[in-house]
């Protein structure tokens, strides 16, 4: 398993900071650098700044296909790739994209055939259908928000899908968010807050915490808006605690994927010790 690391504008870090934990990943062994993305181009300007400060390759994951035309995300891809010197990936999830599966077929195909050789491209999957768009069309497979069972269970899948398709296996990959404080209640607050948005709000990743076996708990955190989400949930959600207890459970959901990302999550906006705290206790083994 390669543990790669990502820091997410949302937050509140000053650019200097993110730069300063970039340098840090790279000098703690981390292998790659990621960013999340809207539709616009500011994380296709991070990411080559990020090279530069660093060495790491870097990727996006993801840019949402229903944000821009194809067009636009290749030919971005396309530069980054270049200043990079080839250590780049580009993640695209289906965002509004509807039906996401065949429209997210479709748009591949356009991608693909405007993107030069080289550039890797991964799609973001949750359910069966796009793991298997992914598996059939992807060079990789970005997971998100996957319990150890789950990312289990969607691996299956994709070596099915990718041997039925006689093509080779894409990476499997996965988000894991992390928060580390020495208030341990402060931690697990903090994923659970960012937890909940997705899995309390309508369609695809609601019914992703449905299949992890979570209604029950989703029932229960709506009925009681103040309730502290229940261990299962936040097991499934991540990885929170003070320092010394987290990297076991980050370890744990990473057991089965090729690529480990560390996503951070500062327990206060903006503060970048919570973020160095995050990158050391769960820094790859030597």
């Amino acid at each position: 398993m390669q543990v790669g690391f990502s820091l997410d504008p949302a937050q509140g870090l000053s650019d200097a900071d993110e730069l300063r934990l970039v340098r840090l990943g790279a000098e703690l062994g981390y292998r790659s650098a990621w960013t999340p993305s809207g539709p616009d181009g500011a994380a296709f300007e991070r990411c080559p700044r990020w090279y530069r400060e660093s060495g790491l390759p870097t990727g996006i994951s993801v840019v949402p296909a229903s944000g821009r035309p194809a067009a636009f995300y290749a030919e971005q891809a396309r530069r980054v790739w270049e200043e990079t010197g080839g250590s780049f990936v580009l993640g695209v999830g289906s965002g509004g994209l509807r039906p996401a599966a065949p429209a997210m077929r479709r748009y591949m195909a356009e991608l693909r055939s405007l993107l030069p050789e080289g550039p890797p491209v991964w799609v973001a999957a949750l359910g069966p259908l796009m793991l298997r768009v992914a598996a059939e069309l992807a060079d990789g497979v970005a997971l998100n928000w996957c319990s150890a069972a789950h990312v289990a269970w969607s691996r299956e899948v994709v070596e099915r899908t990718a041997r039925a398709a006689d093509r080779p296996v894409p990476v499997v990959a996965s988000y894991i968010r992390t928060a580390v404080d020495g208030d341990r209640g402060l931690a697990r607050r903090t994923l659970g807050t960012a937890a909940r948005r997705y899995a309390l709000g309508v369609g695809a990743y609601r019914r992703h915490f449905e299949r992890m076996g979570l209604s029950e708990e989703l029932a229960r955190l709506e009925a009681a808006p103040e309730a502290e989400p229940g261990d299962e949930f936040l097991a499934a959600a991540g990885a929170a605690g003070a320092p010394g207890e987290v990297r076991p459970q980050f370890d744990r959901l990473g057991r089965r994927l090729d690529v480990a990302i560390v996503r951070v999550l500062v327990t206060r906006p903006g503060d970048a010790e919570s973020a160095r705290q995050v990158l050391e206790e769960c820094r790859p083994a030597t």
